[in-house]
């Protein structure tokens, strides 16, 4: 049978190739001398400062109380926003966003978040080299879900040049074991080739800011409109840009290379806790912690650390580990795909959204109900 689906992937992947080829030789070509040309700039009530957020929206339900929260944030934080979206706004909510923010961009949704904040940096490519710090935000996430937090304290003073709310693929991703003996801790390398910082939230230092090869690699960044190779070509290559260039600093709001000490800290009980209240969306994965879920109380602490890395090492962090995060550390984003994964991770994301402040539990509850994606798990199953 696994010989079978290899060679099925194979011939998948064969007649794939043109298509491919297409995406990596002319994706950039396309949207630069074509659909580029549909792009409409409109400007809104702010000014620029020396802060600029390019918040990448794709309001397909419309503008949401949701995303003038996130607007608020950054001006109250000082940050001006330039709106990104990857569909049409109706006027209303178009005059809407333009009371938050210095300009809107309305563009064809090609490339997913990178084209948009492809977009958004060229936009302003002559205000770059000035600027202080540049954010990109996209609103695949609710944000922020906690109103007293660190986070935008931690980007402010932290010194780091780049700087994600969380990575991706800095656990070496052991082989899933079969019994307990098995359950050794994963290792954190920052030089794994797959390794990048998240792209719904990215944060740039003005020292980055500066370099004229920031502004060429948004340049030269080859679109696509499939998915996994704008994961390759953006957020992993991004990253690996700065970790290759040694001058510049990178770091996380959750920096998973310390994350076995933070659940070192804990007492044997919060770990059960969090052992048990991982999101697990992944097949294998959900079978692996159904088997060993069933005789925890008998871990060690070493074991259940064990037990909970391996799952962080194999699925984002934002999913099996955001109750915790949000807990603990007052992580204040929630991923919107947590509603749309299936109904056990719908229900558990439904129960952290129920804990929140009554104001934001209601707005991502109206959210929820009139997107059909968002509620099919929690209302029609």
């Amino acid at each position: 049978m696994k010989f079978f689906k290899e060679i099925y992937r194979i011939f998948k992947q064969f007649f794939r190739l043109p298509s491919y080829l297409a995406n990596f030789l002319f994706g950039t070509f396309y949207y630069d001398n074509f659909l580029a040309k549909s792009q409409k700039h409109y400007f809104g009530k702010l000014s620029p400062n020396d802060k600029i957020v390019i918040f990448l929206i794709f309001p397909d339900c419309g503008v949401s109380k949701s995303h003038l929260r996130t607007l608020r944030y950054f001006i109250k934080n000082n940050f001006t926003p330039l709106i990104v979206s990857n569909l049409p706004l109706s006027n209303k909510d178009k005059n809407l966003i333009l009371e938050y923010s210095w300009a809107l961009i309305e563009r064809k949704n090609f490339g997913y978040d990178f084209g948009g904040y492809r977009d958004g940096v060229l936009f302003i490519s002559e205000k770059i080299i000035d600027l202080d710090k540049l954010i990109l935000v996209n609103d695949s996430t609710w944000f922020p879900i906690i109103d007293n937090n660190s986070f935008i304290d931690f980007i402010d003073n932290s010194n780091l040049d780049f700087i994600g709310a969380t990575s991706h693929y800095g656990f070496i991703r052991p082989r899933l074991p079969s019994t307990k003996k098995g359950l050794l801790k994963p290792q954190f390398n920052f030089n794994n080739k797959n390794f990048h910082y998240a792209s719904y939230f990215l944060s740039f230092s003005k020292k980055i800011l500066k370099d004229k090869n920031f502004l060429k690699f948004w340049k030269n960044l080859r679109l696509s409109g499939r998915k996994n190779i704008v994961v390759r070509r953006g957020e992993i290559g991004l990253t690996q840009y700065v970790i290759k260039n040694k001058k510049y600093s990178h770091g996380s709001f959750i920096n998973s290379e310390k994350l076995e000490d933070s659940l070192k800290d804990l007492s044997r009980d919060a770990l059960l806790r969090v052992s048990r209240e991982t999101i697990i969306e992944n097949a294998s994965l959900r079978k692996f912690k159904s088997k060993f879920i069933k005789n925890i109380d008998s871990f060690s602490k070493d074991e259940l650390i064990a037990f909970i890395l391996i799952q962080v090492s194999r699925q984002i962090i934002v999913f099996s580990l955001i109750k915790f995060l949000i807990e603990d550390f007052k992580f204040p984003f929630l991923k919107k795909m947590l509603f749309k994964l299936d109904k056990p991770s719908a229900e558990e994301a439904y129960k952290i959204i129920k804990s929140l402040d009554k104001d934001v539990y209601e707005e991502i509850l109206f959210e929820i109900n009139t997107n059909e994606a968002l509620k099919r798990f929690l209302f029609t199953n």
